[in-house]
């Protein structure tokens, strides 16, 4: 009996949470449910822009867009463009209508951009282009509220985006803070989606968890041979 509830008990432990990523954006989806997608359109203009200056920044679908950091001449701010608008410029044009553009003022690694995420959200998705040189390399530091992991991102030639996804096997996403190299303008955001994690409200059990009660379903089955035996 004691090794059985030493089994049951190892069991209902919570398995530790763990950050999936994901290049793809049908994988994404289909790994997720309950998605939200932030375009940008109609927030700023017609063939216009419209800057979000901290500390607020930008929120919308209770997703808040700012900078952070310190630098000689600040973090810059977040500017959603019309599509109209990003077209007539060239590190902009990605070709996606609406976005949201950060320009940073060329401190790398101690100027970010951030996206806090609202409550119970444990999924995490953009499209992502850099401004110029087009082809480079960004970090994303996910905060899940119980651990914080550095991911890089490879960004492609115009017009494909690069894509960014990530999901919480247990955890709240609370932040995604994105940094650039030194050299590159900075960086693009378009179709942002939050969401959960999984799609099924009867989530299969971890596999560690099933082979613990195998062998706690074993070991009622020895007692009780044992017993009549």
């Amino acid at each position: 009996m004691r090794l059985l509830s030493a089994a049951l008990l190892l069991a209902s432990l919570p398995a530790e949470s763990a950050l999936i990523t994901f290049t793809d954006r049908t994988a994404f989806e289909s790994a997720t449910s309950g998605r939200t997608t932030i375009t940008f359109d109609g927030i700023a203009p017609t063939n216009s822009v419209q800057s979000f200056p901290n500390p607020d920044g930008l929120t919308t679908e209770r997703v808040t867009f700012r900078t952070s950091g310190t630098g000689p001449v600040g973090s810059g701010v977040v500017s959603v463009y019309d599509g109209l608008a990003a077209a007539q410029v060239p590190t902009l044009n990605a070709g996606s209508g609406s976005i949201l553009a950060w320009e940073s003022p060329g401190q790398p690694g101690s100027v970010f951009l951030d996206v806090l995420l609202p409550t119970g959200k444990t999924a995490f998705a953009t499209d992502l282009w850099a401004q110029q040189p087009f082809v480079t390399a960004a970090t994303a530091i996910v905060n899940s509220g119980e651990s914080t992991e550095n991911f890089l991102i490879r960004t492609a030639d115009r017009p494909t985006p690069s894509f960014f996804g990530v999901t919480s096997d247990a955890n709240t996403l609370l932040l995604v803070r994105f940094s650039i190299p030194a050299g590159q303008a900075g960086l693009i955001l378009d179709n942002v989606t939050i969401g959960t994690a999984g799609g099924s409200t009867n989530p299969v059990p971890e596999p560690g968890t099933v082979i613990l009660l195998a062998a706690g379903f074993g070991i009622i089955t020895i007692h009780r041979t044992r017993r009549y035996n």
